[in-house]
């Protein structure tokens, strides 16, 4: 049998996706299947004064939904405080007020436009600064601040003025879209026995079940979620999009329910990255030693919490990036604006805060002649080292390793013998926490199971949604049951099938599932040599924690997946941008797929060239304005430019057969990477993304 870890095996779902056979949710049909559209709010922030649907009543085929049908209307990842339908106020642009239900699309479009509603328009907060000044219009009772975060560590003022150089400046970020292939959407469905059961582009199927059975008021027993083949989903189907309103309407009417998306409902009203203003400060000593931190941060969360306050927890963290710096001083809010709720993406709040922090660094370098990787190393994490939160680096941390290899890298070293001045180079250096973070629960369950036919069936609670893990688990259980891959078969992300292993995120699903699965073989081998035939082996792990915190729940967290890139670009004096070249090196333990590995990070690093170059959701006074693919702009194959994705490995002693999480890190810090190449053309600094091409014009 050939070398199994290690070699790039192709993607088990690989050649059903490309022939067409895969399932994803909206190909899904049933016999007497009601098609759903929803009626959304056609004002940013008002109050409701009525919700006319006479019109839908008393029509054959046709059912309306509104509040009143809904056992109890409100849900939340981490605060129960956003409505499945609103009732008296409106928060955002398209939130959803009814719900038609018909036996065919084209009914349910018809009828859904004669629901008719009323409003006492409000005034509109969409900035996250504006929005915690005195007088500004309360989305909530409770005000606009769902979060503030303190933190303080050393003597930063003294540092500061003891410093030899201080910089400081503002940057600010843009909200932007997931913008997955496959929008929001699913198929709702009564079994044999009565149970609800729900097939969906979901990132968690059991919090979705939890939820769908507390809003509607049915037994989790009779609730069952399990995801389809995902077209994609980066955060922003971990939480509630489709799925209450699919259980509502089968709940309801006992007949199979379907919904999908529009684009433009996907790209107005769904999760978004969030928006940022950022203030640092960061001191440095001559030689390049960073002697102090300081950042003030507002995070625009939208109209409702989602998973806004681990976001905003996990970009503080994140906010002075991979380096030891003895003083930091922390401010982090998150405010509710009248914008669709902002959540998980891919980078969960690193990208924001990395490209301050990243951007003055490339200054830094600069003023004291140092070379930017150099000053990078003089101040990198390693195992050993205190991070910014003040806890202790226990595992892996292979970032000095990793900026070593770039220095050598063909892309850096060209810059020595480069005459184009329109050429420039840049590069960053970034990190990102694997694991859900302290105090919060993070357990894994896994089966494996023996057949009579000599193969075996690992299940497993999390999902498969384009990062490869199920082809991960089949090298895992294959070598360490000494068979062939073909004889391993992965069940994922249905609640009747696998047991509860949280979310599909944080990049923590190939860590703390792999370490599962690989004690249920072990358990399956303890049986076997009992002389149990065919037995069911089962393994549980949980996530390590940081040994103390007294930050609160989340923070911090105890590992970290390191990457550095460069770019390179060529500026025109339009304006224009050219990236030619991206270099990339990135440490996440042991690789067990090099394949998979180097795609997660070339995916990453495009999704990173959009954020930096083209992609920002315009709001005029709350409402979303750039709602097609023509007008949202994300980077094409004729964008993307040629990328080395390389790595580095440091034996992470704790993953199951040395490996760290690497699905995000990729997008963290490419684009202060490509502003650093820009800014070296035209000798301006860049605060804020995308990257104008008027104003490197214009200025």
């Amino acid at each position: 049998m050939s070398k199994i870890i290690g070699s790039s095996l192709p993607r088990i779902d690989g050649i059903a996706k490309v022939t067409g056979k895969a399932c994803y949710p909206s190909d899904y049909s049933f016999p007497n299947m009601l098609y759903l559209k929803l009626v959304r709010a056609t004002e940013a922030h008002a109050n409701i004064l009525s919700i006319d649907i006479h019109l839908c009543q008393g029509v054959e085929g046709v059912y309306c939904f509104t509040a009143d049908d809904v056992y109890e209307n409100s849900y939340g990842s981490i605060i129960k405080d956003q409505p499945v339908f609103a009732k008296d106020k409106v928060r955002f642009y398209g939130e959803p007020l009814a719900l038609i239900a018909a036996d065919t699309l084209e009914k349910a479009n018809y009828y859904a436009q004669l629901v008719k509603v009323s409003y006492e328009p409000l005034a509109v907060v969409d900035d996250p600064v504006e929005a915690l000044k005195e007088g500004s219009p309360k989305l909530h009772k409770g005000g606009n601040l769902l979060a503030h975060i303190p933190f303080t560590k050393g003597e930063p003022e003294q540092a500061f003025r003891e410093s030899f150089l201080v910089l400081e400046d503002d940057f600010q970020v843009p909200v932007v879209d997931h913008l997955y292939l496959e929008r929001e959407s699913g198929v709702s469905y009564l079994d044999e026995q009565g149970v609800l059961t729900l097939i969906a582009g979901t990132q968690n199927p059991f919090y979705d079940r939890e939820e769908i059975s507390r809003c509607l008021g049915i037994p989790l027993d009779k609730v069952r979620v399990h995801s389809a083949i995902i077209g994609g989903g980066f955060g922003g189907k971990d939480g509630i999009t489709v799925q209450l309103f699919l259980a509502l309407v089968t709940q309801k009417t006992s007949l199979p329910a379907k919904l999908v998306f529009s684009r433009e409902e996907s790209l107005g009203t769904s999760y978004k990255r969030h928006a940022a203003k950022i203030h640092i400060k960061v001191g440095f000593e001559q030689s390049g030693r960073i002697t102090a931190y300081q950042a003030t941060i507002y995070f625009d969360t939208g109209a409702y919490a989602a998973l806004g306050p681990a976001v905003l927890g996990l970009g503080i963290e994140h906010a002075s990036g991979p380096y030891e710096i003895p003083n930091v001083s922390l401010d982090g809010y998150l405010s509710y604006t009248n914008k669709p709720a902002a959540s998980a993406m891919r980078g969960f709040g690193a990208p924001q805060t990395s490209f301050a922090m990243e951007t003055l660094l490339n200054r830094a370098a600069k003023i004291l002649e140092i070379d930017p990787i150099q000053l990078r190393y003089r101040n990198a994490l390693y195992k050993g080292a205190e991070g910014c939160l003040g806890h202790t680096i226990e595992y892996s941390a292979g970032l000095k390793e990793a900026l070593a290899l770039l220095g050598k890298s063909p892309l850096w070293r060209e810059q020595a013998i480069n005459t184009d001045p329109l050429i420039g180079y840049g590069m960053a250096a970034g990190y990102l926490s694997c694991g859900m973070g302290k105090g919060l629960p993070d357990h894994a369950k896994v089966e494996v199971e023996s057949l009579t036919d000599g193969t075996y069936v690992v299940k497993i609670g999390t999902v498969e949604i384009g990062q490869g893990s199920n082809t991960l688990f089949v090298q895992l259980a294959a070598e360490t049951l000494q068979v062939s891959p073909d004889r391993i078969k992965v069940i994922m992300g249905d609640t009747a099938l696998t047991h509860e292993s949280g979310s599909t995120a944080a990049s923590r699903t190939s860590y703390i599932c792999g370490n599962a699965l690989l004690k249920a073989v072990e358990d399956l081998k303890r049986q076997r040599k009992a002389g149990i035939s065919y037995p069911i082996g089962i393994g549980e792990s949980v996530f390590p924690e940081v040994k103390k915190s007294d930050l609160g729940i989340g923070l911090p967290h105890s590992m970290y997946t390191f990457i550095v890139q460069a770019a390179k670009v060529r500026v025109l004096k339009t304006g224009e941008i050219e990236l030619l070249d991206v270099y990339a090196v990135t440490e996440a333990g042991r690789v067990i797929n090099p394949m998979a590995l180097e795609g997660q990070i070339q995916g990453g690093i495009i999704m990173g060239i959009g954020y930096a170059l083209s992609e920002k959701l315009e709001f005029i006074e709350g409402i979303p304005k750039n709602l097609s693919l023509a007008s949202y702009l994300i980077p094409t194959c004729l964008d993307s430019p040629a990328i080395t994705a390389v790595h580095v490995t440091e034996y992470e002693e704790s993953g199951p057969m040395g490996l760290k999480g690497a699905g995000e890190v990729g997008t963290v810090v490419i684009a202060p990477a490509i502003a650093a190449a820009v800014s070296s053309v035209v000798g301006r600094p860049i605060t804020e993304l995308p990257i104008s091409r008027e104003k490197l014009v214009l200025n």
